[in-house]
């Protein structure tokens, strides 16, 4: 996006302010993110961040992220406070979402204690018992099983696994229905010090069960603070919110086997695709001892 553009979107919604400087941000995979610096008169500097709905944006519209954070953020969730919605295409051909910007940065789980590990499960477990009331419209994530078949490796390897799930056929969620951030990885959460003070990108929103949002997050975790990290995570969410472990491991299967389908097109490095290949077929082999 031009820097000239920015910098009119900025002004257009906040008219006092001085744009000091644009910074697009990592980390954005469908949406656009930067970062904009900001002066006005005297008073403190300032930073909002400006998320461009592009031609590769595969979330939700716009209005519909809007409205999601604002309603998280009046019921006390740490996510960012909405500026502005633009939808006017004045600037350049695409929508817009202002947010102020959160002060915090991303910690990687390697470093981090049981505490940090702790507040985590804390916050996952606080988003799934959130009422859904009021929230818009979304997706429903509720049966593992169907696309199963469509992403696990074409391995002989896992002839039984599927032989298993044929016999199931299906799994429906019969639980109440939980609202599912989607995609809760370390680098969609902001710490200051201890403090999570930020759970960003709420593009892939969805409600249903919230095992399929747990299994993202120790997939995740995973991959940077290994099986002994996750299980740690996952130990701290159970004693929240119970669980039966072999409908979880349904959802493991489910995550590991799309990420391993989809991960060519993720644009990795190819010694971290290595790794992140190795431990989902780990989690597959893992959660397939469960399926019964």
């Amino acid at each position: 996006m031009p820097d000239a553009a920015l910098r009119a979107v900025v002004t257009a919604h906040s008219p006092e302010a001085r744009v000091l400087r644009t910074v697009r941000l990592s980390g954005g995979v469908s949406a656009d993110v930067y970062r904009i610096d900001l002066e006005a008169g005297g008073s403190t500097p300032r930073s909002l961040v400006v998320r461009v709905h592009g031609p590769h944006h595969n979330g939700h519209p716009a209005a519909v992220e809007v409205d999601i954070l604002r309603t998280l953020s009046g019921l006390g969730l740490c996510t960012p406070r909405v500026m502005a919605l633009d939808e006017s295409l004045r600037f350049i051909p695409h929508p817009l979402v202002i947010l102020h910007h959160i002060d915090g940065e991303t910690v990687s789980p390697m470093l981090a204690d049981d505490a940090r590990l702790g507040t985590m499960a804390q916050i996952l477990a606080h988003i799934h018992s959130v009422p859904i009331a009021g929230l818009p419209s979304l997706p429903a994530r509720l049966d593992p099983i169907p696309e199963l078949f469509d992403y696990l490796p074409e391995d002989r390897e896992f002839d039984g696994l599927r032989a298993r799930l044929s016999d199931i056929k299906s799994a429906p969620y019969d639980g109440p229905m939980a609202l599912l951030h989607g995609d809760f990885w370390p680098g969609n959460l902001l710490w200051k010090g201890d403090q999570l003070v930020g759970v960003l990108d709420w593009e892939d929103a969805a409600y249903g069960d919230p095992l399929s949002d747990l299994a993202c997050a120790v997939l995740e975790l995973s991959y940077v603070a290994g099986p002994e990290g996750a299980q740690r995570f996952l130990t701290a969410y159970k004693a929240l919110r119970p669980f039966d472990l072999h409908r979880f491991a349904l959802w493991q299967l489910y995550v590991a086997a799309a990420a391993h389908h989809f991960m060519g097109g993720w644009g990795l490095d190819p010694n971290r695709e290595a790794h992140m290949r190795a431990t989902v077929l780990s989690t597959i082999r893992e959660a397939s001892a469960l399926v019964i």
